[in-house]
């Protein structure tokens, strides 16, 4: 399974692919070590499209078919835009790419995606036919983003993306087609497009259709434009979160807990494999433990992670509750003291004429805020209480089957 890493670490990943590294070098992250190895380098010379495929483990020079299938997830990092007057790539990455989407996006120019998307599925598409057995994270960085965006539309096999990060990128959505969107609509909730709305580069998400869930971040003024697009103004809390709206960072969380639950269950298909004993049947232990699909989030320690997330959800939700009322007494405040002149309950007219009512800014949020209170806390009990009988029961059984007990290492 992916390293799990915060969204600080995920944006060092993601300028990874400024750094050109070569076949063989180790991708080192701070405060994380080494996440994986350069396995092949795509430079498309007819194309201008840059990537760099990661494996976990550093592979030989010529990998075997042995070798290839052990590999159980792969990293494809995009590069972005290469600088205008420098190298080969340049034209192709301008001329031949950003202007036209650019032209798609703001225009409705003609729905044609330019060949370096195509050329982006491709590598996206001959990867997974290399490495039949591993799932796929995606990385890109302006036109890195978009072709990322165009690449996991396109996939054959949507099941097997885990994730994508992607930063900074026009939005495509309108240059796909109808298989394309509905490919995109499926695995929405596992492509994370951040767009800071400094950047000029970030265009076309006003009011539209896009690829993934869309992550506008809490910036900060950059030095300038070019550091603004290349991650100035991201800010982080001391955790490595991203900074964005409490909406967005309820949404993303949520989203984030979900893939970390399905990385442990779909675990267990390989596990049956391992478990069953000759014959092809389960011992009846085995087709227990097996049964209780949440059992591997036990074992593995993950329920705690699990739970961890939910609870973030509910103190995040909480602080908007208090937010919210805060922001309506100021608001009320800030009304009387600019019109003195005014009775109390003039100043309140004034403001639900303007449509500044304590139902808006505070009673409809906090519905919201509450029911998503509610799901968390009722989806961590149902964990604890799957923690408490699962645990007793494969207890018990493996107390009877000493080879499974060996097996789990319980």
């Amino acid at each position: 399974m992916p390293i799990e890493l915060n969204d600080k670490q995920k944006v060092a990943y993601a300028n990874w692919q400024y750094k050109a590294p070569e076949v063989g070098q180790p991708i080192n992250l701070p405060k994380v070590g080494t996440v994986g190895y350069v396995s092949e380098v795509i430079d498309n010379k007819k194309t201008g499209e840059q990537a760099y495929i990661i494996t976990p483990k550093k592979l030989p020079k010529k990998p075997t078919a042995s070798d290839l299938n052990q590999v159980v997830n792969v990293t494809i990092l995009y590069r972005g835009s290469t600088e205008p007057g420098k190298g080969d790539d340049w034209v192709k990455d301008w001329i031949n790419t950003d202007l036209p989407i650019g032209n798609q996006v703001i225009g409705g120019g003609q729905k044609m995606p330019p060949a370096q998307l195509k050329s982006a599925a491709q590598t996206l598409d001959t990867a997974m036919n290399r490495y039949k057995n591993a799932t796929f994270d995606i990385y890109g960085h302006s036109l890195g983003s978009m072709n990322g965006q165009y690449a996991i539309s396109d996939t054959k096999y949507p099941d097997r993306i885990h994730a994508a990060y992607l930063y900074e990128g026009p939005n495509i959505h309108s240059v796909l087609n109808d298989k394309q969107q509905r490919t995109a609509e499926t695995l929405k909730n596992r492509i994370f497009n951040y767009i800071d709305d400094k950047d000029y580069i970030a265009i076309g998400y006003t009011n539209a259709s896009m690829v993934g869930m869309l992550i506008r971040i809490d910036s900060k003024k950059a030095t300038g434009a070019v550091d603004q697009h290349m991650w100035g103004g991201y800010q982080f809390d001391k955790s490595g979160n991203i900074r964005t709206a409490t909406d967005t960072k309820i949404k993303l969380k949520m989203a984030q807990t979900d893939i970390v639950m399905q990385d442990q269950l779909k675990a267990l298909t390989s596990l049956a494999t391992k478990l069953t004993k000759s014959g092809g049947h389960l011992s009846a232990s085995e087709q227990i433990y097996l049964e209780s699909s949440e059992v591997l989030i036990i074992v593995d320690g993950i329920a705690k992670m699990v739970e961890s997330g939910f609870s973030e959800i509910i103190q995040v939700c909480q602080q908007a509750i208090k937010e919210t009322e805060t922001h309506w007494i100021d608001t009320v405040q800030r009304a009387q003291d600019v019109a003195s002149h005014l009775s109390y309950y003039e100043v309140m007219d004034a403001l639900t004429s303007g449509g500044a009512t304590k139902a808006r800014i505070v009673d409809e949020p906090v519905v919201y805020y509450e029911e998503k209170i509610a799901k968390a806390e009722k989806t961590k009990k149902e964990y604890q209480a799957l923690v408490t009988e699962i645990k007793t029961g494969i207890d018990a059984q493996v107390s009877l089957d000493k080879a499974l007990a060996k097996e789990l290492q319980i």
